[in-house]
């Protein structure tokens, strides 16, 4: 349900296409909600029929046409009453499949177990990396909001960075301890 808040909230700032709207997605809200094209579309479909978003065909004669999309009233106030809703109990839950793997760690060997934590330290580091053009991305769609506006966005890339960074240092601590204890067991051949 969050997808569907998501696509009102960018909506809320400017009309868009559903291209528009996965763009915004992947360079803006990627390290803390990843949305696929597929899934933005379908619920661009859903908002559209339960009256929240109304779209508009806007013919073009050098590219395929494209469907505009507007929040509506009704889409605005489904919005704001979620913003009032407050963070609620999914803001200390967190899935992960790589900790679940982590906390069955033990059945792999110590070698196997930090094999995996370097391979995900340096997933980490590179998605820092990629992190940088968070920045660039703030200026492109916050070119004509308010500041105010635009400080909420340095707050989740803020956060983006302060995640990214403490996985990083977990890992190796996590590497510390596993290469204290590889010299008992041996490399799985």
């Amino acid at each position: 349900m969050s997808l569907s808040f998501g696509i009102l909230g960018f909506l809320n700032y400017k009309p868009m296409s559903g291209y528009d709207i996965a763009k915004a997605f992947e360079s803006s809200l990627q390290f803390f909600w990843h949305a696929q094209n597929s899934h933005i579309y379908l619920e661009l479909k859903k908002l559209e029929k339960k009256g929240y978003i109304c779209g508009e065909t806007v013919i073009q004669s050098d590219r395929p046409n494209k469907k505009i999309f507007s929040i509506t009233e009704t889409g605005k106030k489904g919005f704001m009453n979620w913003l009032a809703e407050g963070a609620g109990e999914e803001a200390t839950q967190f899935k992960s499949s790589f900790l679940m793997k982590v906390f069955f760690g033990g059945n792999m060997t110590p070698a196997q177990s930090t094999d995996m934590l370097r391979k995900f330290k340096t997933d980490c580091e590179a998605y820092i990396k990629k992190m940088e053009d968070t920045p660039k991305s703030i200026d492109k769609y916050g070119y004509n909001k308010e500041s105010y506006q635009t400080m909420y966005w340095q707050f989740t890339v803020d956060f983006g960075y302060s995640f990214i960074k403490n996985c990083i240092e977990w890992a190796e601590r996590c590497i510390g301890k596993l290469e204290n204890i590889n010299e008992q067991y041996p490399k799985e051949n």
